[in-house]
Formats: structure tokens, C-alpha cells, sequence
């Protein structure tokens, strides 16, 4: 195995990122942009591999002294809880960017924000350090402000300062809360540290920090990941920005970004839950099945199927605090595979609805009808995807819903039953219905000319499909590893680098 895998993975696509803006036509953009989301992939497969999947402790730690004297350090390294999302990452990035094959606006740009963003959520996914997890939280909005801004749809400033405004607020609330671990916090030198998981263990003595304080600090944290996620109230955001988003902005956003948000969850606020009121644990589960219920019957009002797609979005990941809240074994694995699922089938669904509206010229779902008739292999795609959302059994997505409210019935039955009966059965109706719509029935006369779309689109929808199925027949080897974090969670507390051996 290489050396320092974490910190290459990231300085990659960095520098890929600088060579791809200085390029000059569309065709040295995108080489440089498919070689530089290639070797990432490649270090996160070998990772992957070598990745003990036994074990509870960090693994390929680097950790090197940045600023001393502020306790910042640069440490990064993953467990079962940032790997699976590493591999996501690198996953979706080198599909987008396929994906994009054929983009002539500013392509140099729009394909060094692509490898910028990557850079964003890889270093999000792996960060040890809260000073350097929020510098990458942060960088991560420059790459997609710009996606909207630029190449976005009629409403695109609008839509991009909204994006930006909630997503910063969201993240200036959560740096308040790490400033409040940074100083209330000693190190037994007296110093002071952002390690992130030895300020999320010191939490739990009293003598540091009171009731009230770590009630504060987590209601911060809290409010940072559920606006990323995002979770009902905070959802509003969302839909604008997938809208106007160009087709790879909108599957990165909803594979990658939202997944930062579920991110922390595991991370940071899991740990710090039983040190907190109970009465907040049970705030995230409710936030979780509003969420689940009200996305699905907002997606099902929608008549553009890329809103639709969005609400989809609010609604898969209230599963994903459900979950959480639910504080079981199973319900935090599960939670943990629908970050995974969710991040694979999103983005065949954006793929799926911006294919439609550059191949068509409207996303408007009763203005479309029998697409199958001249869009035969898209067509099955498509249908996969909304199959694998819907949870069909043998695609992930039903694995990771299923495991979900299997561990989450122990702890909270009703709340359950209710998604059960509700959420499930209103998200079969608008998927089904939005394929009906579009892809079936006698063709329209002015799609008569219609074929399926360029062979680098299906390419990528192709893999993913892949993907979806495979992980929905054997979903062990991401559970496996995402079974065993899940078990340090609900049994904590959390070990520090230190007690882990490997600092």
C-alpha cells in the first residue's frame, strides 16, 4: 500500500483541479478531469481492501502538528463510519464527470469545480480535526455556489445565494459549538485541541461541561448537519437548488453534499447523545418521520420530475435520522447504508430527469408520454433507478430502508408503523406515477424523433445501476464494516486516536 493514501487522495483531484482551469480546450478539461477523479477512485479501491474490517479503530491515520500553539492539527484517517463514504465519493465524482462528457460551457472551469468538490467532501469524510473538518465543510460551497451561479436554469442567482445563505448560517451555528468544545476543553498539558474525538469524548464528564452546556453545544451541531441534510424545516433550500443546478451539480449535491449532514450525525452528534436530554433524541427521530412523510407528499405533488426528485431526496434521508434516533445497533447500520444506498440511486435519478430535459426540452411530467417507444435503454435505466428508490427488494435501497425500520421498530414502534403505512406507500405512488407519466403509454407526435441519449450518459447510469443491484443482493461488504462502527457507537463512549494506539 502506499503511504499517506488519505492525504494523495485529496492532493489529487487538488491539483488536477489547477491544471483543468488552465486548460484551453474542452478535451484537455476533461482528460485532466477524468485522471484526476481516476486515481482517487483507485487509492479509495485499494483502501478498501486493506481495510481491516474487524476492527473498531481509525485506520490510515496521518496526523502532523499545523498550528501548535492553537492545537490544530492536520489528522485524517477513516473507520467504518467515513469509508464507505470515501468510496462513495470517489465513485459518483469520475461518474459526474463522465456523465458531463459533453459540456462546452466553460468547460475547463465547470470540470475544475467538479475535481474542487471532490476535494471538499473527501476531506469532510476523513478529517480528524475540527479545525480542518470545517475548512473542508466550507470549501465545498465555493465549487457548487459556482455550478448553480453559472451553469445553472433561469432562477440561478436566486437559487445559488439561497443555497449559499442557509448552508453558511448552518455552518457558522456549528462553529460556535466547536469553539465552545475548543475552550471549554484542557488537554492534561493545559493546551488546547480540536481533536475532534477527544472533545466529542469529553463531553461525557460532567465535571467539564454541565447539562446545559452540552444540550447547548449539541442543539448546535445538530442544526449544522440537519440544514446540510436536509431535514424538514430546514429543507427549503433544496428543491431551488436542484432545480436551476446543471445535471451534475444536482447529483453531486444530492450523492455527496447531503451525505456530509448524515456525515456528522454519526460522527459527532451519535456519540454525544446519551450525555444529552433524552427529550433531543427523541426531537431527531420525530424531525426524521416529518421529514420521511412530508418530502414524500410534496415529491408527490410535483409535476416537474427534477423537484420531484428533490423532495424525494428530504424524504430518503429522514430515514437516515430516524434511524439515529432510534439508538439501536441495527437502526444505525441501517441509517449508515441509506447514507450509502441513497448516494448510488440519487444519482441515477438526476441523471435520469436532466437526460429528459436536454434530450426532450421539458421535465414537466404531464407534458411528457411514451419515451420508451424511441428510449428504449434509457428507459430501463430510469426505470431501474426509480425501482431501487421506491425500495424494490433486491436493490439497496429496500436493504437499507428495511434495516432501518427493522431497528428502529424495538425502540420506537409508533413512530415506525407510521412511516410504514404513510411514507412507504405515498413514495411508491409518485414514482410509479412519474414513470407511467413519462416513460409509457402512445409516444407523443413531437418526440417522434427522439433516441437515446449519448453512449458516455448511459454509461455512467449503467454502472450505477450495477452498483445498486449488486449492493442490494450482497450488501455485506459495506454493512459489515458500517455493523462494527455501529457497534462502537451504541456501546461507547467514543476512543480517542490515543486510546486507539494509533497516534
Amino acid at each position: 500500500m502506499i503511504s499517506n493514501p488519505i492525504s494523495l487522495m485529496i492532493a489529487v483531484p487538488l491539483i488536477a483541479m489547477v491544471v483543468a482551469f488552465m486548460t484551453k480546450t474542452r478535451s484537455q478539461a476533461r482528460i485532466v478531469a477524468l485522471i484526476g477523479s481516476l486515481v482517487p477512485l483507485a487509492i479509495s479501491l485499494q483502501m478498501f481492501m486493506e481495510f481491516d474490517k474487524t476492527s473498531e479503530i481509525m485506520q490510515f491515520v496521518e496526523s502532523y502538528d499545523w498550528v501548535p500553539s492553537l492545537g490544530v492539527k492536520y489528522t485524517v484517517g477513516v473507520d467504518g463510519i467515513g469509508l464507505p463514504l470515501v468510496l462513495l465519493s470517489t465513485i459518483v465524482s469520475i461518474l459526474v464527470v463522465v456523465y458531463a462528457w459533453g459540456e462546452n460551457t466553460r468547460p475547463n472551469q465547470f470540470f475544475a469545480l467538479l475535481l474542487l468538490n471532490e476535494v471538499g467532501v473527501l476531506g469532510v469524510f476523513t478529517a480528524l480535526d475540527f479545525f480542518l473538518f470545517y475548512i473542508f465543510w466550507e470549501i465545498v460551497l465555493i465549487p457548487m455556489y459556482f455550478l448553480i451561479g453559472i451553469w445553472g436554469g433561469p432562477r440561478k442567482d436566486y437559487s445559488a445565494i439561497k443555497f449559499f445563505i442557509y448552508t453558511h448560517v448552518a455552518s457558522l451555528v456549528m462553529l460556535l459549538s466547536i469553539f465552545a468544545l475548543y475552550f471549554t476543553y484542557r488537554t492534561p498539558a493545559g493546551g488546547r485541541t480540536f481533536d475532534m474525538l477527544t472533545l466529542i469524548q469529553a463531553t461525557s464528564d460532567s465535571t467539564l461541561f454541565s447539562p446545559m452546556l452540552v444540550n447547548v453545544i449539541f442543539l448546535g451541531l445538530l442544526f449544522g448537519f440537519l440544514v446540510k441534510m436536509p431535514a424538514v424545516p430546514f429543507h427549503t433550500w433544496l428543491p431551488d437548488a436542484h432545480v436551476e443546478a446543471p445535471t451534475a451539480g444536482s447529483v453531486i449535491l444530492a450523492a455527496l453534499l447531503l451525505k456530509m449532514g448524515g456525515y456528522g450525525l454519526f460522527r459527532v452528534i451519535v456519540p454525544m447523545m446519551p450525555n444529552v436530554s433524552e427529550h433531543y433524541v427523541t426531537l431527531m427521530a420525530i424531525i426524521g418521520v416529518v421529514s420521511i412523510l412530508y418530502g414524500a407528499f410534496l415529491a408527490l405533488s410535483q409535476k416537474d420530475i427534477k423537484k420531484m426528485v428533490a423532495y424525494s431526496s428530504v424524504s430518503h434521508m429522514g430515514y437516515v435520522l430516524l434511524g439515529a434516533g432510534a439508538f439501536t445497533w441495527l437502526s444505525v447500520q441501517g441509517a449508515m447504508f441509506q447514507q450509502f444506498s441513497h448516494g448510488l440511486i440519487t444519482c441515477v435519478l438526476f441523471m435520469s430527469a436532466g437526460t429528459i430535459g436536454h434530450t426532450a426540452g421539458t421535465r414537466i411530467i404531464p407534458e411528457l408520454g411514451g419515451l420508451a417507444d424511441r428510449m428504449p435503454k434509457f428507459a430501463v435505466l430510469m426505470m431501474m433507478g426509480f425501482l431501487a428508490s421506491l425500495g424494490l427488494p433486491g436493490m439497496c435501497g429496500f436493504i437499507a430502508e428495511f434495516t432501518v425500520l427493522t431497528g428502529s421498530y424495538a425502540t420506537l414502534p409508533v413512530y415506525t408503523l407510521i412511516v410504514i403505512f404513510g411514507g412507504i406507500v405515498v413514495t411508491a405512488g409518485y414514482h410509479l406515477w412519474a414513470m407511467q407519466k413519462v416513460m409509457f403509454g402512445p409516444i407523443l407526435k413531437k418526440y417522434l424523433d427522439l433516441h437515446d441519449p449519448h453512449s458516455y450518459e448511459l454509461l455512467s447510469m449503467s454502472i450505477l445501476v450495477f452498483l445498486i443491484v449488486y449492493f442490494g443482493v450482497n450488501p455485506a461488504p459495506i454493512m459489515d464494516i458500517m455493523g462494527v462502527a455501529a457497534e462502537q457507537l451504541i456501546e461507547g463512549p467514543v476512543m480517542t486516536l490515543a486510546q486507539m494506539g494509533v497516534v
